[in-house]
């Protein structure tokens, strides 16, 4: 009876470690790039991608598969014969996407939504037939738009087709099924059109084709005239106005207690921060021993320093302020 025991546990431990032991693979299994894809290209980009694909494919067999011909007819015939052939088309098929390794899910996607129209261009003579992008992209998947058109029915971008934006931005959905056609307007731009310098930004250059916004001094609030300090039309906090210079960095610092008492206050343009004092302070106005109100507990002066009662405690914290200095 316990041998009997002992063997079906024996055989209940063989059929629970059987998973286990043949799903174990030498080496990685699973490409981890393709776990972490980006999820945000779009169709008409992946689109693009795989058509990109596709005539690196015809430049990589362009010279075909026709060595070991008994002549020059005879080599050139059968380059003319592979340059169309099923078997030309095939080599290309199986070197798809295979470059477009960040993208590669969405564009075989995109190959295997277009095999069939790939097959019907590719009846056709490539060098005579429509541009392949807007063959597959536009036309038969309708993933793309023509150059400045945009949304499901591929309407034109509003304003002038030479100058979109006025050259200050791009039309929202250019190119794509998608987008609503207004202008998505550069840094420093406004208006309908970015036709206009946004708040912050003023016009440093204007003539009819063209316009020039550049920032506002650092300083400015609420848009200036041009670019100096004097041209604000107010100040920034951390700033005050001076009917001759302009907008001028307040010194924080300059008043009392601005930091806690064992820290010290150091200004910055527009602002302030405060660091704590040396080790050896009580007080300080400024960073280091030597910049101390009062020497701290166990610290006592010698000269301009406040350095440690204990003379072997001087020699390595006067080596290490050598060091950071």
């Amino acid at each position: 009876m316990e041998n009997y025991k002992t063997g079906v546990l024996k055989l209940v431990f063989v059929f629970l470690t059987l998973p286990a032991v043949f799903c174990v693979q030498p080496g990685n299994i699973i490409n981890p790039g393709v776990l972490t894809q980006s999820k945000s290209l779009g169709d008409c980009q992946a689109c693009k991608l795989f058509i990109e694909s596709f005539k690196n494919g015809l430049e990589r067999t362009s010279r075909g598969k026709y060595e070991g011909g008994d002549a020059a007819w005879e080599e050139e015939k059968l380059k003319k014969s592979y340059k169309r052939s099923e078997m030309r088309l095939i080599d290309i098929q199986e070197g798809i996407c295979k470059e477009k390794s960040k993208y590669s899910i969405q564009c075989h996607h995109m190959a295997e939504k277009s095999e069939e129209f790939i097959e019907e261009w590719w009846a056709q003579n490539p060098d005579e037939s429509d541009d392949l992008f807007s063959y597959i992209c536009i036309e038969k998947l309708q993933v793309c738009c023509p150059a400045h058109h945009y949304g499901k029915d591929c309407h034109p971008c509003p304003g002038d087709h030479s100058n979109l934006c006025s050259g200050n931005g791009k039309c929202r959905g250019d190119g794509t099924r998608k987008g609503n056609g207004t202008c998505l307007c550069d840094p420093g731009y406004g208006g309908e059109y970015c036709d206009k310098c946004s708040l912050g930004h003023y016009q440093s250059y204007a003539d009819e084709n063209k316009l020039l916004c550049s920032p506002c001094h650092m300083s400015c609030m609420g848009g200036c005239r041009a670019g100096t300090l004097k041209d604000c039309a107010a100040c920034k906090p951390g700033f005050i106005f001076d009917s001759d210079e302009g907008c001028l960095d307040v010194n924080e610092c300059d008043e009392p207690k601005r930091c806690k008492q064992e820290q010290f206050c150091m200004n910055s343009i527009g602002s302030f921060a405060c660091f704590n004092c040396h080790s050896a302070c009580n007080g300080c106005h400024g960073d280091g021993p030597d910049m101390c109100r009062k020497c701290a507990n166990g610290y006592s002066k010698k000269g301009e320093f406040c350095v440690p009662e204990r003379e072997g405690d001087f020699i390595e914290s006067s080596e290490k302020l050598t060091m950071t200095r």
